[in-house]
C-alpha cells in the first residue's frame, strides 16, 4: 500500500492506493493538518469513496436480475486496493475494475478511476465511472466521505460551527437504523454574513449527532463550510451533488469519555441509503446512477482550504 504526494505553493497532499484514499492535506504556511487521522478510537478513517452504494441498504440486501445481492454499508471499493494510474505533480490517479470478489457482489463490468488535483488553495476530488458492457445498464451510486479536523488544533475544547451556504433552516433526513427516514426533520441556523456571503449556522456540541447523520437532499446548498471559535471560515466544500451528509460520531459511541468528536464529515453523494419502506429493485432505488452500456459518468467536487 503505497502512498502518493502531489504539492503546489500552498497545500501538500497524499492519497494511499488503499480505497483511492485522500489521507493529508497540509496548508504549508501553517503547517497545519486539516484532514483526521483515522484514530480508530473515534473512526478509522479519513475520506473514503463510496462506491458502488451510499449508505445502507435495507436489510444490507439488493435485488437485481431476479436475485438477491448482500453488500454493506457504503460498498466495497474504501476497503480495495486500487490501481496507482499516474501522478504528474498536482494530480494523481487511481483505478478499480472488477473482480472475483466484486462481480459476487455487484455484477457489472464497472471502471472507477479517482483522481486528486490541487489548484491553488483547492483539492479537487473526481470521480470517472464507465460501464463497460456492450449490452447491460449500470446502475450505482457514489459519494465522498472526508473528515476535517474540528477544531483544526485537533482539540475539542473549542467549538465549531458548521455553514450551510445561503440557507437560513435545512429540510434533513434523518436515519433510522441507518436507513433514510419517511419523514423530514427541520435543522433551524442561526444567519451570519461571512466574507460577503449569508449563512445559516450550527453550532457543535456532545448533542448533534446524537441521532447519526444529517442526509440533506434536493440541492438545498452547495457549498458547506467550517469556522473555528474566532467564527473566520477555516475550509469549505463546493459540490453540486443533488444530496450530501454531515457526520461526526456520536459522543454515546465514543469510549475515550471526550464528549465532541474532533472532526465533522462533510460528504457529497450522487445516491443514499434505502428508505426504511424501500422493497423495490435496484433500478427502483432512490437517487440511483444509471449507465448506458460504454457510458462515462464524470463529477467532481472541491475542498478549499483557508
Amino acid at each position: 500500500m503505497a502512498v502518493h504526494t502531489i504539492e503546489n505553493e500552498e497545500l501538500i497532499v497524499q492519497v494511499s492506493d488503499h480505497g483511492g484514499e485522500l489521507v493529508s492535506i497540509v496548508k504549508k504556511s501553517i503547517g497545519k493538518e486539516y484532514l483526521w487521522n483515522a484514530n480508530p478510537v473515534w473512526w478509522n478513517r479519513h475520506a473514503p469513496v463510496l462506491f458502488p452504494f451510499v449508505g445502507g441498504l435495507k436489510n444490507k440486501t439488493y435485488r437485481y436480475g431476479g436475485k438477491d445481492y448482500t453488500l454493506l454499508q457504503h460498498g466495497f471499493a474504501r476497503d480495495k486496493e486500487f490501481m496507482f494510474v499516474s501522478n504528474n505533480g498536482t494530480e494523481i490517479w487511481h483505478r478499480l475494475l472488477p473482480d472475483e470478489a466484486t462481480r459476487a457482489v455487484y455484477p457489472f463490468e464497472f471502471e472507477l478511476e479517482t483522481g486528486v488535483r490541487l489548484f491553488h488553495n483547492q483539492v479537487i476530488i473526481l470521480w470517472r465511472v464507465q460501464n463497460h458492457s456492450v449490452t447491460e445498464n449500470m446502475y450505482f451510486s457514489i459519494g465522498g466521505h472526508p473528515a476535517f479536523l474540528c477544531p483544526l488544533s485537533g482539540e475539542t475544547s473549542d467549538r465549531c460551527e458548521i455553514l450551510f451556504e445561503g440557507v437560513p433552516l435545512l429540510n434533513t433526513r434523518m436515519l433510522e437504523g441507518g436507513l433514510a427516514a419517511k419523514g423530514l426533520t427541520q435543522l433551524e441556523l442561526e444567519k451570519k454574513e461571512i466574507g460577503g456571503k449569508t449563512y445559516g449556522a450550527v453550532k457543535i456540541d456532545e448533542h448533534l449527532f446524537d441521532m447519526d447523520a444529517y442526509v440533506i437532499e434536493g440541492h438545498q446548498t452547495r457549498e458547506v463550510a467550517l469556522a473555528g471559535a474566532d467564527g473566520k471560515i477555516y475550509l469549505a466544500v463546493k459540490f453540486d451533488a443533488p444530496l450530501f451528509g454531515v457526520w461526526a460520531p456520536s459522543s454515546t459511541t465514543n469510549p475515550s469519555g471526550t464528549k465532541i468528536a474532533p472532526f465533522v464529515c462533510i460528504e457529497p453523494w450522487y445516491g443514499r441509503c434505502d428508505s426504511v419502506d424501500f422493497s423495490g429493485t435496484l433500478e427502483e432505488k432512490e437517487y440511483i446512477n444509471k449507465l448506458l452500456p460504454g457510458q462515462v459518468f464524470n463529477k467532481n467536487y472541491h475542498i478549499c482550504i483557508y
